[in-house]
């Protein structure tokens, strides 16, 4: 009896962490991570992307979450901006433009999903970069106010 209980105890211990493995592996980091310049002290960005990595010719799927100090994003005039870049800095296919439609306060942390974009085809080496930005006159000239970006390959 007392041997029973020790095998049956061994075995549901056994079994949970075998369960246990699976999840931990699930439990993945922020994809595009690395702040650029234009973020002011303790606001941040980053992007989980799905696929990851971005496949050549597929679409992928982003969520973009954060929180930005001093700044509000605005319906119709802030936008997310996704690119593209080789080594050298020069843009890979088009640049994205997403115009959001929602409004969040300064320092409110936010998510959002932007899916189906296009991904170019790729080299062996590349950059993504995120940016959350206002429209300007000039739509390859915006007013950065957030930006991350991740180099693959490098």
């Amino acid at each position: 009896m007392n041997q029973n209980l020790i095998f049956a105890f061994l075995l549901l211990a056994a079994l949970t962490m075998v369960n246990a493995v699976p999840y931990q592996l699930l439990k993945r980091g922020k994809d595009i991570y690395l702040s650029c310049s234009p973020n002011p002290d303790r606001s941040y960005i980053y992007a989980n992307l799905k696929p990851f990595p971005p496949v050549s010719n597929q679409s992928d799927d982003y969520t973009v979450e954060g929180a930005m100090l001093d700044y509000e994003i605005t319906p119709n005039k802030t936008e997310i901006i996704i690119v593209y870049t080789d080594p050298n800095h020069y843009t890979i296919g088009d640049i994205y433009f997403k115009v959001l439609d929602f409004y969040y306060a300064s320092a409110a942390p936010f998510s959002i999903d932007v899916p189906d974009v296009p991904t170019p085809q790729l080299p062996s080496a590349y950059s993504i970069s995120v940016l959350i930005a206002d429209k300007t006159n000039d739509p390859y000239n915006p007013e950065i106010h957030a930006c991350a970006y991740a180099n693959f390959g490098f």
